[in-house]
């Protein structure tokens, strides 16, 4: 996904500009941001690992403008993620067909979208908010939920498309940087006089919001989580690399206890494989909600996990995390943001490809478990 859009198809990347073109023809004005915002609308209708990537910029916001209301557009997908984080207070759902996995017709999922969206429309006109700011940087975005509900003051990237919808429109930057540190640059367009540092958007959960650990983990004491799903299978690592992963800790009897997490009937397998090594591991995979396995991160001693939610989680309680990444795109952008991550990728020529993945997946399947041990070794000095 290079260039103006961050589009895989050619044929959809000049749609998209021939729209942008037809869009542009609207009368622009330029609203200046009021001295002091007291209503404000986010949006990131991605998935969980895209929300929690918002966390610190939302606390940012929060320490700048004391006493600010602020309201988000999330999907029911990334609801999880900022519903009980204490950050926003107010939550307006609407789910994408474009960005939906529910395994719905296409008909099913436009039907939904249109019904939720209308939801959240009337909520958010309602709301009267001053500003709104946009962090998805793909297709779709909400610039025309924005437009539509009359937000004064639309802060967003263009490189989704229907940026002239937007009154303080920004471009993608696609630097080696953590995707949280590059909101930066929406923030800053409300914030011209007074920018926001570098660093001050790392994501973060405030520890008194965390949920009670269960009691069978908490007995386990000193334990370090093994987190095998990603999401997508092109991501994933491989369940013989977990097990003999797995093995190789369990062989060192240095007092930690290995937990499985993992959400979904195919992470559930993955765990009960990942699992049957040991009557020491504890799978824990299904069987708590998401507040109860953020608890479950926020007091191991280290994380291990490919591209998923999970090493943002991990990063925003400031646990360590070892992170078996692809190179289907800039893994730079999208690792946790936190000093305490160790990033494995398997250099490859064709990485970063921006695409879907391929059936080799040479980037991430060839590194061996010896490598994550180390990196893990390397993290608990």
């Amino acid at each position: 996904m290079q260039g103006r859009y961050l589009l895989r198809s050619p044929r959809s990347a000049q749609a998209m500009t021939w729209l942008d073109r037809a869009l542009s023809l609207i009368p622009k004005i330029r609203p200046s941001v009021p001295p002091r915002l007291e209503r404000i609308l986010l949006a990131n209708w991605g998935h969980l690992g895209d929300v929690v990537t918002t966390h610190g910029a939302i606390a940012a916001l929060r320490e700048r403008h004391p006493g600010i209301e602020i309201g988000m557009i999330v999907a029911n997908a990334g609801r999880p993620a900022i519903e009980k984080a204490g950050l926003v207070d107010r939550l307006h759902v609407v789910d994408h067909w474009w960005v939906s996995r529910k395994p719905w017709t296409g008909k099913e999922k436009r039907q939904h979208f249109r019904a939720t969206r209308d939801q959240a429309l009337a909520e958010i006109r309602a709301a009267r908010y001053q500003a709104g700011i946009d962090f998805y940087p793909f297709f779709p975005p909400a610039h025309p939920l924005f437009y539509r509900a009359g937000i004064p003051v639309r802060v967003g990237y263009t490189s989704g498309g229907f940026g002239p919808l937007l009154t303080h429109p920004v471009p993608w930057p696609n630097a080696k940087l953590p995707v949280a540190e590059q909101y930066r640059n929406l923030l800053n367009a409300l914030h011209a006089d007074a920018p926001f540092p570098v660093g001050a958007l790392r994501p973060r959960r405030d520890p008194t919001t965390l949920h009670p650990l269960p009691t069978d983990i908490a007995a386990l004491g000193r334990y370090i989580v093994l987190h095998p799903g990603a999401g997508a299978s092109y991501k994933e690592w491989g369940i013989a690399h977990w097990r003999r992963l797995a093995e190789q800790l369990i062989a060192k009897a240095d007092g930690r206890r290995l937990v499985i997490t993992g959400a979904g009937a195919a992470e559930g397998l993955m765990a009960t494989e990942i699992a049957a090594v040991s009557p020491a591991i504890v799978n824990m995979a299904g069987k708590v909600d998401w507040e109860t396995f953020v608890s479950i991160i926020a007091h191991a001693e280290m994380v291990v996990c490919p591209d998923t939610a999970t090493g943002h989680v991990a990063a925003s309680v400031n646990v360590p995390v070892v992170s078996i990444f692809t190179g289907t795109n800039i893994a730079e952008q999208w690792q946790p943001y936190t000093s305490d991550n160790r990033l494995l990728i398997q250099r490859v020529e064709c990485a970063p490809c921006n695409g879907p993945g391929c059936e080799v997946m040479g980037c991430i399947r060839p590194i061996p478990p010896e490598r994550v041990l180390a990196a893990m070794a390397d993290l608990a000095r």
